[in-house]
């Protein structure tokens, strides 16, 4: 799920992406975060996702923001693209209702 290369962190769950399994990454990540420069999420093996798993997302990338970390997605299934549209929000981009 968590793989280091170099600076780089990156997170492909494998799993659906919800309250059920967002509890083990969440600790996988604290452990991980801190040595990382850039973080790489690819989620496009996700079939299922909820809030929970939509707020570690947020989380992460506010994180990053304020530690001065590079955050990126390289990949989005149908499902997560879908979730991201319904809320209006643009991971990669600015939150709806940024200045």
């Amino acid at each position: 799920m968590l793989k280091m290369d170099a600076s780089i962190l990156g997170v492909c769950p494998l799993e659906d992406f919800t309250i059920y399994s967002v509890e083990e990454l969440t600790r996988e990540l604290l452990k991980s975060l801190p040595t990382a420069q850039e973080v790489s999420v690819d989620l496009s093996h996700i079939e299922k996702i909820d809030t929970a798993g939509f707020q570690l997302l947020v989380s992460l990338k506010k994180n990053c923001i304020e530690s001065g970390k590079k955050f990126e997605i390289v990949g989005m299934s149908d499902t997560v693209e879908n979730f991201m549209t319904l809320f209006g929000y643009e991971i990669n981009g600015k939150q709806k209702g940024d200045t």
